[in-house]
């Protein structure tokens, strides 16, 4: 006689898929760098008469983040010196560095040591050794424009990218990568979430939906923008120098199957990600004014 009782266990299945994206896997915010924080300084350094054309990136643990937008002063005589302000720098920001050029668009690396009167600093991070200038340093004296290397067009400052401005009254799609080795991930699928760290967004971002896609390769000829994702037998992509494709496909087997390697399509770059599936968040914001939504621990699944 059982008495009410039987030895039939009642459990939850294991999700087929489970990934947690932590707070600090998120890459930093692009700079804010603008216009009025930067300042021309007569007769202080060696910049030629003109306008000086200015970028800004962040360094975390993970390495560089994208760069700021382009901010110009007027130097308006020769052997103009140009102090640029450091905006407030983000949680997880360990250094920054500095790209200057006289042409708008052809921003370099600030490498030379005398190219500026603050000294510059190794920082060791996932990405390798990259010299910069401490958070420390709220302000840089501009002396030489850079000569070192051209400005990034991948987010290296987290494993995955930086959360987008959600401007007011709109939605935006952010792409997140997760291992699938095992095709364990189901494209176009819904994907179920928690955020057991219980952070607030900021007023008007909800997130309506998460869902597992896979999306295909968009043609020959094709015009690409920047940070558009495909899969390729199972290995995910993403456009890291916007272009057109080649004019006759260039053959799965010319992909660079290598996680982080990149591939020349046409005038288009595509980055690996390795064996992975996407998973995009649908952010909305019912605000008034963009926001950010909030670096927090995702716990994501599908059954």
């Amino acid at each position: 006689m059982s008495r009410g009782y039987n030895t039939r266990a009642y459990i939850s299945p294991a999700p087929g898929a489970f990934y947690v994206i932590g707070t600090g896997d998120f890459g930093l915010p692009v700079p804010a760098l603008v216009n009025g924080e930067l300042a021309y300084n007569a007769g202080a350094g060696s910049l030629a008469m003109g306008t000086a054309f200015i970028k800004l990136t962040w360094i975390s643990q993970e390495g560089e983040s994208l760069p700021s937008a382009e901010a110009s002063v007027v130097v308006s005589a020769a052997s103009g010196a140009v102090t640029v302000t450091i905006p407030t720098a983000p949680a997880g920001a360990i250094g920054f560095r500095l790209y200057s050029s006289g042409t708008t668009g052809l921003e370099e690396l600030n490498t030379n040591a005398l190219s500026t009167t603050q000294a510059q600093q190794n920082f060791v991070t996932n990405q390798g050794t990259l010299s910069g200038f401490p958070i420390s340093d709220t302000t840089v004296q501009l002396l030489i424009y850079g000569t070192g290397a051209v400005v990034p067009t991948v987010d290296h400052s987290g494993i995955q990218a930086n959360l987008p401005s959600v401007g007011a009254n709109t939605t935006v799609e952010y792409y997140a990568f997760v291992p699938n080795t095992g095709s364990q991930w189901k494209v176009q699928k819904s994907v179920q979430y928690m955020k057991s760290d219980g952070v607030a967004d900021p007023a008007g971002i909800l997130l309506s939906k998460i869902d597992c896609i896979a999306p295909v390769y968009p043609g020959v000829s094709t015009v690409v923008a920047l940070g558009a994702v495909i899969v390729i037998n199972g290995y995910a992509f993403k456009c890291t120098v916007n272009g057109t494709t080649a004019a006759t496909f260039i053959g799965f087997s010319k992909f660079n199957l290598t996680k982080g390697a990149t591939t020349t399509d046409g005038s288009v770059t595509w980055t690996s990600f390795g064996k992975a599936a996407w998973l995009r968040f649908t952010f909305g914001n019912t605000s008034g004014s963009a926001a950010i939504p909030a670096s927090q621990v995702y716990e994501l699944f599908q059954d």
